[in-house]
């Protein structure tokens, strides 16, 4: 007799998007190469560029980092269906929006080297864009992490990256979540099919090992923990800053913000699968993992006719936080194992659906308490590390855009980009403020800006907490263009602290500002 097991759907760690509809071509696809490397290797992409309406190049970048790609067969059709949900790209690009899709070669692997594709794809948009333009950049899934990486890599280097809004969609910042039950139970059966063995060995790929909170271990020990992948990440990522400075930071979760679970307890069983007769005897059950208590989490067993050996396994696990079962946008796992036929007996979900990646994580909640009430916070924006965070009232499915966070997507992409320039889009109709350049600085940066016609103009300088530190500038001007050096000094000639200082140019009765970083 054959030892076959089956194995359920590959598509486990990647988002559930509806069947492809007519999918447009992208008016480009550019090859992207690190010139980066991470531990000694390079990475690649490739980045479909979808023109907004009337552009004939590259002109208002919005940048759409993919998220994790279990076997790299996601192409431009099924990452421009994940994020044209409720029409999104369509709408963008019908709004002068250009989409710039990156597509990693290897979406398994480490996330700082597929970060190093981010920033070479960011040189290169700012290369051919204009001047006074800005990116806006969206990072769904595991591409939130990357983009963070990226942008904070780019600061503490002292690298323009001139993006004006940092999008995380429903991004692991504290880890993401797979039933430590179903790990082992896919490692368990792994010997006896060649699809579990595939997923197994995706599963031990570094991305996954850098995003689950809990890895299965081989022998399974008790405290269950993160590989230490996730570890050295998370201290990479402090090295640089930890998130990036300049843009403004936004945060969008899929999981529920006022404390709903997914409809089953802590320690419940999830999966039963039970099946026995003269020639077989096979066990895959799998409980979620418990709050604080020990008990099993896989029973597993293959009992089969001679000369093969028996198998068995149970795993034991202590002390656990309730991820399984905690708010976040969730992963149809149970269900997915559900329907997929067995070649002996019928796998049964007790439950479909997983928290994939808990809410605090998402929106990076100063908190361990996985059930954190983040609607009833007074003052959330205190514990977070974003600018501004979206939370639906129930759980959705992982990478989920509604009719209600379309439209905030949309708005945040919005906010900012005229604000610096000419009002009413004719050519000097207002007072032009560009970012200035470079951006960060170490010694010295310049800021340039326009004035439609003479006005006295104030240029000042202000610290985080809202003191003027230096005045640039305070005279009457012509019309037209000006330059200003800030060498980084206060008012007394003073070198000010490292950090982030806001422009504020005041003219003609109107105010722009830019925010700039400054290193030491």
């Amino acid at each position: 007799m054959k030892r076959t097991v089956w194995v359920y759907a590959l598509a486990l760690m990647t988002a559930s998007i509806p069947a492809l509809a007519q999918v447009p071509d992208p008016d480009d696809t550019l090859f992207i190469t690190a010139t980066i490397p991470y531990l000694g290797e390079y990475a690649s992409g490739s980045a479909y560029v979808y023109l907004g309406a009337s552009h004939p190049a590259l002109t208002n970048p919005v940048l759409i980092i993919e998220g994790f790609d279990i076997d790299n067969t996601m192409g431009w059709e099924y990452l421009y269906e994940a994020m044209n949900q409720e029409g999104m790209i369509e709408s963008l690009i019908t709004r002068g929006f250009d989409a710039v899709v990156l597509d990693f070669t290897d979406a398994t692997d480490y996330i700082q080297r597929n970060s190093f594709v981010a920033i070479e794809l960011i040189n290169h948009m700012n290369s051919v864009i204009q001047p006074y333009a800005s990116i806006a950049v969206v990072g769904a899934s595991m591409g939130g992490l990357v983009g963070r990486y990226a942008l904070a890599y780019m600061e503490h280097n002292g690298m323009a990256h001139n993006v004006r809004t940092f999008i995380s969609f429903d991004a692991p910042h504290k880890g993401a979540n797979i039933p430590l039950g179903i790990q082992y139970w896919v490692k368990f059966f792994s010997g006896q099919s060649a699809d579990a063995d595939a997923l197994l060995q995706s599963l031990m790929r570094p991305a996954p090992r850098q995003m689950l909170v809990y890895y299965f271990t081989d022998p399974p020990e008790s405290a269950a923990s993160c590989d230490t992948l996730l570890t050295e990440l998370m201290a990479d990522m402090a090295a640089v800053g930890d998130y990036p400075a300049l843009p403004r930071k936004v945060a969008v979760a899929n999981g529920s913000g006022y404390m709903t679970g997914q409809g089953f307890s802590p320690g419940e069983q999830i999966i039963l699968y039970e099946y026995s007769s003269l020639l077989v005897d096979i066990i895959g059950n799998v409980w979620a993992v418990p709050d604080g208590g020990g008990q099993i989490i896989f029973d597993g067993a293959l009992d089969l006719i001679w000369p093969f050996p028996d198998d068995y396994l149970q795993v034991y696990v202590s002390g656990t936080k309730p991820y399984d079962n905690a708010p976040g946008g969730t992963r149809g796992s149970m269900a997915q194992m559900d329907s997929t036929e067995a070649p002996y007996g019928d796998v049964i979900a007790l439950y479909d659906d997983h928290c994939f990646i808990p809410a605090v994580s998402a929106l990076d909640i100063d908190t361990g308490d996985l059930f954190y009430d983040i609607a009833g916070d007074p003052d959330l924006l205190a514990h977070t590390p974003f600018d501004t965070v979206y939370f639906p009232v129930e759980n959705q499915v992982h990478i989920t855009i509604t009719a209600e966070s379309a439209p905030w997507f949309i708005s945040e992409l919005e906010r900012g980009l005229y604000a610096s320039a000419p009002a009413g889009g004719g050519a000097g109709a207002a007072v032009l403020l560009r970012q200035n350049s470079p951006n960060p600085f170490a010694y010295s940066t310049a800021v340039r800006f326009s004035l439609p016609e003479a006005a006295h103009v104030n240029l000042e300088v202000y610290d985080v907490a809202g003191r003027c530190v230096a005045t640039l500038l305070d005279a009457d001007l012509a019309a037209g263009g000006a330059r200003v050096v800030w060498d980084g000094r206060d008012s007394c000639g003073r070198s000010v602290a490292a950090g982030i200082y806001f422009m504020r140019l005041s003219a003609m009765g109107e105010t722009r500002s830019i925010k700039t970083l400054l290193l030491r």
